[in-house]
């Protein structure tokens, strides 16, 4: 009896601790916040150089509201040094809030992504544990250039042990 207590009491706390996070709060930037679309939010980040990058964020995959798969663009075809740390620094805090990775694969990520950024047109996917990436590299119908980053995880949001995750704002 003990023992199903502290199961059940376990279960319910890992449940509770669950937080979520809304998908507009990942892109913040000194020019304000601009809505394409439901789900899809743009924003102008100043870089270390102190140059701007367009950086966008976008829910792919959404269940009751909780995020399964989103994307973060750079609407930059080649990105110099001070634009791929951006794009690596924003991927690293989504990684953690909406995916709950752990600290330790994110060097992995920022190498894996550096190498990566110096091919011309990529489509090219990796597994980091849990978490799958795909760089993307291309160009729309219009001839605006885009890097993305897509990021999708195996499991629940919000359970064990996907306890950090993040909110389209629709739940």
């Amino acid at each position: 009896m003990k023992f199903l207590l502290s199961t059940v009491l376990a279960a319910t706390a890992s449940t509770a601790l669950a937080l979520g996070t809304p998908i507009k709060s990942l892109v913040t930037g000194s020019g304000g916040q601009l809505t394409i679309e439901d789900g899809l939010y743009v924003v102008s980040k100043r870089t270390s150089d102190l140059t701007y990058l367009q950086m966008g964020v976008g829910t792919t995959q959404a269940s009751a509201g909780r995020i399964q798969g989103l994307t973060l663009f750079a609407f930059r075809e080649y990105l110099k040094p001070s634009e791929l740390a951006l794009l690596i620094s924003n991927t690293r805090r989504v990684a953690t809030t909406c995916f709950n990775l752990s600290q330790g694969r994110m060097d992995a990520i920022a190498y894996w992504l550096t190498v990566q950024n110096k091919s011309a047109y990529r489509n090219v996917t990796s597994s980091f544990g849990p978490m799958n990436l795909r760089f993307k590299r291309d160009v729309t119908s219009d001839g605006t250039y885009y890097t993305a980053v897509y990021m999708n995880r195996s499991g629940l949001p919000g359970q064990t042990p996907w306890i950090n995750y993040c909110t389209d704002g629709t739940k």
